[in-house]
């Protein structure tokens, strides 16, 4: 299907409008964002499953429960997680301050945060920051909005694409982050989409959760799952197009399409942006029995560690992919699996394959990596994306300040 890049990204589809600002988080940075449908929308949301979530993922969880939502907000610096009652609270005003910004109520607002965990929110200073994003909320300043919710991300990511539905021009538009602590399962990783695409809820929770499975769900950086994990998208149907009510429609499998790249474009760019990351890492698992079993491969080699250590030390060690792949706990006859690292065949049909090392390793010094593992069990397929491991990943995370 053919997209069109665009401009604006949560701002580009019609009838949304955003703001970010600095409210005081962050030393410096933006850290607080607020984005806003002018019409009512449906909304859908995927997030974490690790048990220590943060608190405004549970408010996020009870406002999309009944499908609908106009308004965003969301800080970074300070994950508020492992806050107790205090931090439910503080996530809570989040809302309510959004909502009396915006004119909803604060059962119509989403709440994110991403930063560090264990500390109380500075909420007075959040609660300014919202009442004063609330006049500024605008279409003008796209790169601002992307870069609110930034931590330890060298760019902001965003997205925003224009496409044919059905004879009716309509758009979806992106921002997210995530650097380290990723290897989303729901679904710190925040995504948040608009799209002016008229959906039914049930519909917009299908195509989201679709979408998540075979994006972020695919990536990682270090097998580390976060407690903020959160991806949510509000359609607001101000492109003009008749609602769609069922899968049979066949409007529904071209939103479906849409939203599955920008969520791939996305979780690609949080999985290369990895904190310290000096390669871009694509793992294929053919001929499986099942998705599943492809993906469980992929994730496993995504995270193992010797292999991602081998990525930055240019060490063409094709074992240790064949290593990672058999100790994924997916069942797997040697006998058939072929391995091509680089485009260069390792292994095939149980036997280990002549080849030059030293091009390999040359190989190994470029920026974009690709392993093809085939299991000759079936014809199910899985792509996941990750990066190397450096000595800066430790120098990231030994920061105490996001």
């Amino acid at each position: 299907m053919s997209y069109t890049d665009i401009p604006g990204n949560v701002t580009a589809p019609q009838g949304f409008r955003a703001a970010a600002m600095n409210c005081g988080v962050k030393p410096d940075k933006p850290d607080l964002v607020l984005i806003h449908s002018d019409h009512p929308a449906a909304a859908a949301a995927t997030l974490t499953t690790n048990q220590f979530r943060a608190a405004p993922t549970y408010v996020t969880e009870s406002v999309v429960a009944d499908g609908a939502a106009r308004t965003i907000v969301a800080n970074s610096g300070n994950a508020n997680c492992a806050t107790g009652a205090q931090g439910l609270a503080n996530a809570q005003r989040m809302g309510q301050a959004a909502a009396a910004a915006t004119g909803v109520l604060p059962a119509e607002v989403v709440v994110c945060s991403t930063g560090v965990i264990g500390h109380q929110l500075p909420i007075e200073k959040i609660e300014a920051g919202i009442a004063a994003l609330g006049g500024q909320l605008g279409q003008t300043d796209p790169e601002t909005i992307a870069r609110s919710i930034m931590t330890t991300d060298t760019y902001p990511k965003a997205v925003s694409i224009e496409f044919d539905l059905g004879g009716t021009p309509a758009r979806i538009g992106g921002i997210c982050k995530g650097a380290g602590m990723i290897h989303p399962n729901m679904a710190t990783m925040l995504a948040f989409f608009t799209t002016d695409a008229p959906i039914v809820p049930e519909l917009l929770r299908k195509a989201l959760r679709d979408a998540v499975n075979v994006s972020f769900n695919c990536i990682s950086v270090d097998g580390d799952q976060s407690t903020n994990d959160t991806v949510a998208i509000l359609a607001n149907g101000a492109c003009g197009a008749l609602t769609i009510e069922c899968e049979d429609d066949p409007r529904y499998p071209v939103f479906a399409d849409a939203l599955r790249y920008c969520c791939t474009v996305q979780a690609q760019r949080i999985a290369w942006d990895g904190e310290g990351a000096s390669k871009r890492i694509t793992i294929d698992i053919t001929g499986a029995r099942t998705w599943d079993e492809a993906r469980q491969i992929g994730r496993h080699l995504a995270n193992y560690t010797l292999l991602k250590v081998a990525y930055w030390a240019r060490d063409f060690n094709w074992g240790r992919i064949a290593a990672g792949a058999g100790a994924a706990g997916v069942p797997i006859d040697t006998s058939r699996v072929n391995i091509d690292w680089c485009g260069i065949r390792t292994f095939a049909a149980g036997e280990p394959q002549a080849f030059d090392v030293a091009a390999g390793r040359q190989a190994l010094a470029a920026d974009d990596i690709a392993i093809t593992v085939d299991l000759g069990l079936g014809d199910a397929c899985c792509t996941v994306w990750t990066c190397d491991l450096t000595p800066a990943y430790i120098e990231f995370n030994a920061i105490d300040e996001l």
